[in-house]
């Protein structure tokens, strides 16, 4: 038997079987495992042979497991960034990393994590918690946006925008002004509902120091959310919701000379969703099912279902509080609007 360490506790690594009919006993084995710990985020419950301390601590029914095993490197061919995407049956990928390691997400309810030897347990956990569990979160059938969310009343807003364009930055704004966070860098929905939902996440916001000093906090006393680069992890359990929420407005952050919110039209908003989901610029488009007909159908849902702005502004840190209450005056407009127009 092979002991993989991760922290201070051996976890049993076991084959891992192909065979969708030999699924079901392959989870009911991890669940039964002596070092399991259990977990809740966008709406499941996690039970992982390994710790994952960015996640809510929670018992229920077990809806998905993680365990180790062995995971051969698919016979693809690995990219020039050193990663390969392969699905050798419906509902079931098989993703590598050169440096990572080998994963097989099965069936939406069950990850195989094959880690390269040595790695460091950080980055293990931001490529289980990142793509690997939005590769799952897809075989459900959800949508997932590149978007951080934060709750305005009963509602959520959402932000979207490539890697540095201040997702995070705007949710911990609002996070400071009594907003509660929902979400942050992966926005998982559930567009089936007659208002589409978003599930909450974990309470932890992702944020470089330069943000953080300018929010009153103090990074260096922060841990690394990634050990290879400066950007810090920031506790958002205040408020931290444990149910979907239905989304009221989906704001797309762009630069421009002053702050203003414009609406979209709804060819620019479709287009926007598809340029803005999750994967679509980390070159996991095929895993991700990006540019199907299914990922098409969810992401025009969305856009004949909820308002999308563009939040247009300056990149600089000093224009945050205004642009917060823009954004809340923006939001109290629109119930204001809806509160004639249902009279």
């Amino acid at each position: 038997m092979l002991v993989l360490r991760v922290g201070r506790r051996p976890l049993e690594r076991t084959p891992a079987n192909s065979s969708r009919g030999n699924s079901r006993s392959n989870r009911d084995s991890t669940s039964t495992m002596s070092n399991t710990f259990s977990y809740l985020a966008y709406g499941l419950s996690i039970r992982a042979a390994m710790p994952l301390p960015e996640l809510v601590v929670g018992e229920a029914e077990e809806d998905v497991s993680i365990r180790f095993g062995h995971v051969a490197q698919p016979p693809s061919e690995i990219s020039e960034n050193g990663w390969s995407h392969s699905s050798p049956a419906p509902k079931e990928d098989c993703l590598f990393w050169r440096g990572v390691g080998s994963f097989l997400v099965r069936e939406g309810r069950e990850i195989v994590v094959d880690p390269s030897p040595g790695l460091d347990e950080r980055m293990l956990r931001l490529f289980v918690l990142g793509p690997i569990l939005a590769v799952l979160l897809r075989q459900r059938g959800h949508l997932l946006l590149h978007a951080s969310a934060v709750a305005v009343a009963d509602e959520s807003i959402l932000f979207l925008g490539s890697s540095g364009w201040g997702k995070s930055t705007m949710a911990a704004a609002l996070h400071s002004r009594g907003h509660a966070l929902v979400t942050d860098d992966v926005a998982v929905l559930r567009v089936e509902e007659s208002c589409p939902m978003v599930f909450p996440g974990f309470p932890q916001l992702k944020l470089w120091p330069e943000a953080l000093v300018s929010l009153g906090d103090e990074p260096e006393k922060l841990p690394r959310w990634n050990p290879y680069f400066e950007k810090r992890a920031r506790s958002a359990s205040h408020k931290f919701p444990s149910t979907p929420l239905p989304i009221k407005r989906l704001y797309v952050l762009n630069e421009g000379d002053a702050p203003e919110i414009l609406p979209l039209r709804p060819q620019e908003a479709f287009m926007e969703l598809v340029r803005h989901t999750y994967g679509s610029d980390y070159g996991l488009q095929t895993a991700m099912g990006v540019g199907s007909t299914s990922h098409f159908l969810k992401c025009a849902t969305i856009t004949n279902k909820v308002a999308m702005c563009s939040l247009r502004r300056q990149k600089t840190l000093s224009q945050l509080p205004y642009l917060s209450r823009l954004v809340e005056k923006d939001l109290a407009q629109s119930s204001e609007q809806g509160i004639i127009d249902a009279g």
